[in-house]
């Protein structure tokens, strides 16, 4: 009989994960905590309120324990427990084994602000030049691709948004404590094969990419592309399709053959795009259209890069796994014609509400219009949306809409001194 191992995996860092990764806790068992979102507290660290008592909902969900002892602080100042690991930026990649004794794999994303070192001043912020929507503050306003996961954010570090970032590198010189690092010292360690057989193209590929930090070898031919890799291994090659001799597409197979972990780009001219396809299929993957923009190259090359050197492959034994997933909020957007939602700005979902309401929002708490800023004075609350729409794949009644409508509408009373008038319009009411 297997020697059970007591310790367990905690999946989703919402109220419901960190409600069970506390209990286990306080039980002696040991948690890994883990969230593919840089923060933890999923939907309900949103919420300012929470029905019916409108109290903070992290205080009334969250264990009350002896805060002397630092084993469990208030959410919005942080999660402290000494059986509790955190990894955020992870995700779960595979289970083996069974009941008492899982090995599981996790991956973690790059990290490229030093926690350690990063003092939450907001010099970086400052000064990076690309704005995206604020999934925290559910898209109302932009936030920079480097920013505070939350605003109530313990410790205060900043994090990057690797999907938006465009490397440009100026947040780099903004720190003052140097806490970013892109990893230029580590991306000469990411050999590139260059294959083509145009001079002018392989030296304009090697130098757009030496300007990145990444180390680049080249070939004229397929066959010269072989021989380098059967001495080295090299984790990408950016390979043309038409050249004289060996084609692409035999590269790319024999490439495979030798070392099946190579990623591959094949790159094409508008006459080849059905054997850039065909060549994706057995094995390439992506393709790049000649003439180059050299952004685009330098983005989709750091974007294979940084994939390849997420925080490697975590390895863990634990005895049980629990699954917190969380949830997805219906997107009423396909009921514009009826709603007007995406349509007009003052109309919003019920998360936007919220984060309209809560002092760390958008408008610090005070109940304004989106549209032009002017205070409200009428609120209508349309229930049900989406609720039993087959045609959405909506057939049932989420049962909490009502609580929140009620518990909105009340707030609503209260921010404006009692000013603004409520209706809530329904199809069923659960109170």
């Amino acid at each position: 009989m297997q020697k059970k191992i007591g310790a367990a995996l905690v999946v989703g860092a919402g109220i419901s994960g960190i409600r069970s990764a506390l209990d286990l806790a306080e039980m002696g068992y040991g948690v890994t905590l883990i969230d593919r979102a840089p923060r933890i507290g999923g939907t309900l660290a949103q919420l300012d309120y929470q029905f019916p008592s409108d109290h903070c909902g992290m205080c009334k969900m969250l264990p009350l324990v002896e805060r002397d002892a630092s084993s469990q602080y208030c959410l919005r100042r942080g999660l402290f427990h000494e059986n509790i690991d955190i990894i955020l930026g992870t995700e779960l990649v595979s289970v083996e084994g069974e009941p008492g004794k899982f090995q599981v794999s996790l991956k973690q994303q790059l990290q490229v602000v030093d926690s350690d070192r990063c003092i939450g001043c907001g010099e970086c912020a400052r000064v990076c030049p690309v704005e995206v929507s604020d999934e925290f503050n559910a898209g109302l306003i932009l936030r920079k691709a480097v920013y505070l996961p939350t605003p109530h954010n313990l410790p205060n570090n900043y994090v990057v948004d690797l999907a938006a970032c465009t490397r440009c590198g100026a947040c780099v010189p903004a720190c003052p404590t140097r806490a970013i690092d892109f990893g230029t010292e580590r991306r000469r360690g990411f050999r590139i094969l260059v294959v083509d057989d145009e001079l002018i193209v392989r030296n304009s590929l090697k130098e757009w990419l030496d300007v990145e930090g990444f180390s680049v070898d080249m070939a004229e031919s397929g066959l010269q592309a072989l021989e380098l890799l059967t001495s080295r291994a090299y984790p990408l090659m950016l390979l043309d399709i038409k050249m004289p001799g060996m084609d692409g597409v035999e590269v790319l197979k024999r490439a495979k053959e030798m070392r099946p972990e190579i990623q591959v780009v094949m790159m094409t001219a508008y006459a080849t795009v059905e054997t850039a396809v065909e060549a994706m299929k057995i094995g390439a993957r992506e393709y790049l259209m000649k003439p180059f923009d050299p952004e685009a190259l330098v983005a989709m090359v750091g974007g294979i890069y940084e994939k390849h050197e997420r925080i490697g492959e975590r390895q863990l034994e634990v005895g049980a796994i629990i699954l917190s997933a969380g949830f997805s909020s219906f997107d009423p957007a396909p009921l514009a014609d009826t709603t007007g939602y995406r349509e007009y700005p003052d109309v919003v979902t019920s998360t936007e509400f919220e984060r309209l309401v809560s002092a760390s929002g958008p408008t610090g708490g005070k109940l304004v219009r989106p549209s032009d800023g002017k205070e409200i004075r009428r609120i209508a609350w349309l229930q049900c949306v989406g609720s039993r729409n087959l045609k959405l794949d909506a057939d049932y009644c989420s049962s909490i809409c009502c609580m929140f409508a009620i518990k909105e509408a009340v707030l609503a009373k209260e921010h404006s001194g009692g000013a603004v008038e409520t209706a809530i319009f329904y199809m069923d009411m659960r109170t």
